[in-house]
C-alpha cells in the first residue's frame, strides 16, 4: 500500500465516523514534541490485553485461582484436574476462542457487523488496530533522517492474532520470527530483517517500513514439534475446540460475575471448589487438558512455564526487549499494559534507569491510573523520581480509539503539514 493512500484510507476512516465528537485535542500543544521523538528515536510499543479490547476479555482472577488450587494439597487428583479444566474453560473463552471469528473476518463480510453486539466488538477492535498500523506506517515513510531505520519494534504480552492480521490484511510489512514455507520454524534471528525496493528504472533503492512482531507471552497459532515452535495456524486452537464440546465444566466467568454482582466481591478458589464438588460424577478432562496445554502460551500463574524451549524462547525475547531499551535515543509507548507483569516491568525500570536517553509514555485508560500505579507500588516505583517516564492520560477511557484520535492520526498529520512548508 503506497504512503498517500494509506493516508487518504485514515482520512476516509476520520470522516466516515461520526460518533467521534470534534472537541478540543489535549495533547495538541504537545505534538512538535512527540514528533520530534518519534522522528529521530528507535520507536519501540509494549502492548498488553486492554488494545484488543472490546473483542477480547479478560479473566481477572485466573492467576491467583490457578495458584490457590496448585497450592491446595488437600483435594484428590480427580477433582483438582476437574476444577483446573474448568478454570482452563473459562479463560480459553474469553480470551482465545475468538481468535477463529478475528480470522475468518475480511473486508467481504463487513456487514457481518450488524448480526450481534460480538460482531461489533470484532470489528470495532479490528478497526483500532488497522488505523494504528496505518498510521504508523505511514509515520516511517515520513521519517526525515536516513540514520534511523525505518522498523518498530511491537513488544505484545497478546496471545491473540489481530496484530499479524491486520497487518497481512494491510499488505504491510513484518517479521514474527518465522521464516519457510512448509515448515514455518521460529528463531529470534529472524527478527530485525530490512526490507528494500528498488526502483524499475533508475534501480534507486528505497528502505520500506517494517514492524517487528515480538510475541513474548506466545501465541494460539504456535506448536512444539521435536522442540522447535512452529506455525500451525488455529489447528491447535481448533483441537482445543473439539475437546470441550461435551465436557461438563463449571462457568467461572458467570460464578466470578454473579459473586461481584451481589457482594461486590471476588470469587475464591474455595468457592470454586466447592462447587465442583458437587458435581458427581467427576467427569474424565484428561483430554482436555492435553489439548489445552499443547498450546504455546504463558498461562497466567506464577509457574508460567511447562518446558524448557517455550522458557528459553520467553526469556530469549524479553532480552531483545531489555536490548531495544538500552540503546541511545529510543522511546517506548506502553499501551493496553497495567505493568503486572514483574518480570517485563524489571526490565522496563531497569532499562529506564540505566538509559537517560530512553523516553517512556504508559497510557493510562483511566486518568487516575489506579492499576498501573498499584502495581509500581509492588516495586515501591514512584514515578517522580523518573525524569523520562510520563503517564500518559488526558481522557477518560484512553484506549487505541482514543490514542489514534489524539495522538498517533494528529502526529501524522503534523509531520506532514510541516514537510510540506519545508
Amino acid at each position: 500500500m503506497s504512503p498517500k493512500r494509506s493516508l487518504e484510507k485514515v482520512q476516509e476512516k476520520k470522516d466516515e465516523n461520526p460518533t467521534i465528537p470534534k472537541l478540543e485535542n489535549p495533547l495538541e500543544e504537545r505534538l512538535e514534541n512527540f514528533k520530534n521523538l518519534i522522528q529521530d528515536c528507535s520507536i519501540n510499543f509494549l502492548i498488553g490485553s486492554g488494545l484488543s479490547v472490546p473483542f477480547m476479555k479478560t479473566l481477572g482472577g485466573i492467576e491467583t485461582w490457578l495458584t490457590g488450587l496448585d497450592e491446595n494439597k488437600k483435594i484428590s487428583d480427580d477433582l483438582r484436574n476437574y476444577i483446573k479444566a474448568c478454570l482452563y474453560k473459562s479463560y480459553f473463552e474469553v480470551a482465545m476462542k475468538g481468535n477463529i471469528e478475528v480470522e475468518e473476518l475480511s473486508q467481504k463480510n463487513k456487514n457481518y457487523c450488524s448480526s450481534s453486539g460480538r460482531a461489533v466488538e470484532l470489528i470495532e477492535t479490528y478497526e483500532n488496530y488497522k488505523i494504528f498500523f496505518q498510521v504508523i506506517n505511514q509515520i516511517l515513510y515520513e521519517r526525515r533522517s536516513n540514520t534511523v531505520n525505518k522498523q518498530v519494534n511491537i513488544f505484545t504480552t497478546n496471545i491473540d492474532i489481530f496484530c499479524e492480521k491486520v497487518i497481512e490484511d494491510l499488505g504491510l510489512y513484518f517479521n514474527d520470527g518465522f521464516n519457510g514455507i512448509f515448515k514455518k520454524q521460529f528463531q529470534l534471528s529472524n527478527f530485525k530483517k530490512s526490507f528494500f525496493q528498488k526502483s524499475l528504472q533508475y534501480d534507486n533503492i528505497a528502505e520500506i517500513p517494517v514492524f517487528n512482531l515480538l510475541k513474548i507471552h506466545g501465541s494460539v497459532t504456535w506448536k512444539l514439534a521435536d522442540g522447535i515452535i512452529e506455525f500451525a495456524g488455529l489447528d491447535v486452537l481448533n483441537k482445543v475446540i473439539s475437546k470441550i464440546k461435551d465436557i461438563n465444566l463449571l462457568n467461572i466467568l458467570e460464578m466470578s460475575n454473579e459473586k461481584w454482582n451481589k457482594e461486590e466481591l471476588d470469587l475464591t478458589i474455595e468457592e470454586i471448589i466447592s462447587e465442583a464438588e458437587k458435581q458427581i460424577p467427576i467427569p474424565s478432562t484428561v483430554e482436555f487438558i492435553e489439548a489445552y496445554e499443547d498450546l504455546q502460551v504463558v498461562n497466567p500463574t506464577k509457574d508460567k512455564f511447562r518446558d524448557t524451549t517455550f522458557n528459553k524462547t520467553y526469556y530469549e525475547m524479553l532480552r531483545l526487549y531489555s536490548n531495544e531499551l538500552e540503546k541511545e535515543n529510543s522511546i517506548l509507548f506502553v499501551m493496553g499494559f497495567s505493568m503486572a507483569d514483574e518480570h517485563i516491568r524489571d526490565i522496563t525500570f531497569r532499562a529506564i534507569k540505566s538509559n537517560p536517553t530512553l523516553k517512556v509514555f504508559i497510557f493510562c485508560y483511566s486518568t487516575k491510573a489506579k492499576d498501573i500505579l498499584k502495581n509500581l507500588s509492588n516495586d515501591k516505583i514512584d514515578l517522580s523520581n523518573y525524569h523520562n517516564v510520563e503517564l500518559l492520560n488526558p481522557v477518560e477511557k484512553f484506549g487505541l480509539n482514543k490514542a489514534n484520535e489524539l495522538l498517533f492520526i494528529p502526529l501524522l498529520e503534523n509531520i506532514q503539514l510541516k514537510k510540506s512548508k519545508s
